[in-house]
């Protein structure tokens, strides 16, 4: 539990963070960038499966010539794999129309013996992956040797990395990103590698930043549990604008018994496994996409349940407020029926 709150701390600062990054490059990319280098004969072109059930091979079908983005997880983590696929999804709504013509985000389970094509395809599903985006799997032999050449080496499944590589493979330039950290500059290091992109107009992460009107200004340290929900909910919630990949929280510490809330947020895999169940109902409407368990100590609990309380306040007075108006509004027009 501390190493998770450990990285959990380790977000927040990253989450606040406007400079530009620093690539961490790949070890054998540290050398001149180089095409020849980094093909074929590098990533091989050992046979993986879409979950589509179709067969690629991996250097040729998959990253040949493209900008690719790749990641790794597996399907019932339930530590950072959802939260990551989550914000790697919000990249992929910023680039919209570049995704499947310009850039291609990989996503490689790190458990294929249970993860089948079927799977993917519902972990796909759940995250509105479509065009550009292939999840795939394999045999274990195969993933362990493109995992590798991808610098992904970790022997147990909860110790795999939750940052991302990117290349171009036309160009041989690959270097990683983080996917935790700021998105816009993810968004910006992808970017980079497309050399049209570079000659064209160019930006950098504070012009991204507000073309996307990302407020980077406002101190997130002062609110705890503002932080907490924007680094660890948002991609995945919302309060009050509908559904994005998990229920909308408006109202949540009004619909909910705070203890089960709290419980929920803190385990919410023992509580799917303990047969809690409002947890599964939640697990079964929403396939594909596991609540993580993020490690949060009790008083991060708490700060995320005083922010959640106080949106929730704010949205019961802005409905108040929308119901006075219109009732003034029938008062003043004769429509309230006090004639």
């Amino acid at each position: 539990m501390a190493r998770f709150h450990l990285r959990w701390l380790k977000t927040l600062h990253l989450m606040q963070a406007a400079l530009l990054a620093v690539p961490i490059v790949l070890g054998l990319a540290a050398l001149p960038a180089r095409a020849d280098r980094f093909g074929a004969d590098y990533f091989t072109n050992l046979p993986l499966v879409t979950s589509e059930g179709t067969e690629v091979a991996f250097f040729d079908d998959v990253i040949k010539d493209r900008i690719v983005v790749v990641n790794f997880f597996y399907t019932e983590c339930t530590d950072m794999c959802s939260l990551t696929t989550a914000r790697l999804a919000q990249v992929y709504d910023w680039l919209g129309e570049r995704m499947g013509r310009d850039v291609f985000f990989v996503s490689i389970t790190l458990d294929p013996e249970n993860d089948t094509p079927e799977k993917l395809a519902t972990f796909k599903q759940g995250f509105n992956a479509d065009r550009g985006w292939t999840f795939l799997t394999g045999s274990r032999e195969n993933i362990d040797i493109i995992r590798a050449k991808l610098g992904e080496k970790a022997r147990a499944l909860a110790l795999h990395r939750t940052d991302m590589v990117i290349g171009n493979a036309k160009t041989g330039v690959w270097r990683r990103s983080s996917v935790m950290g700021s998105l816009t500059i993810a968004l910006q290091s992808i970017l980079e590698l497309d050399p049209d992109w570079q000659n064209g107009t160019q930006t950098n992460a504070q012009a991204l930043q507000a073309a996307l009107k990302i407020n980077t200004v406002y101190d997130l340290s002062a609110h705890p549990g503002e932080a907490i929900f924007l680094g660890a909910c948002a991609s995945c919630h919302t309060i009050g604008l509908g559904e994005r990949f998990g229920p909308d929280l408006a109202a949540v510490t009004l619909r909910r018994e705070e203890d089960w809330l709290k419980s929920f947020i803190m385990n919410p895999d023992l509580m799917l496994a303990s047969g809690d169940v409002t947890a599964r109902l939640l697990d079964a409407d929403y396939p594909g996409v596991v609540m993580p368990n993020l490690g949060l100590n009790p008083v991060d609990v708490a700060d995320l349940m005083s922010y959640l309380k106080a949106a929730d306040a704010r949205l019961a007075a802005a409905e108040k407020e929308a119901a006075d108006s219109f009732a003034a509004f029938e008062a003043a027009h004769g429509l309230d029926g006090s004639d």
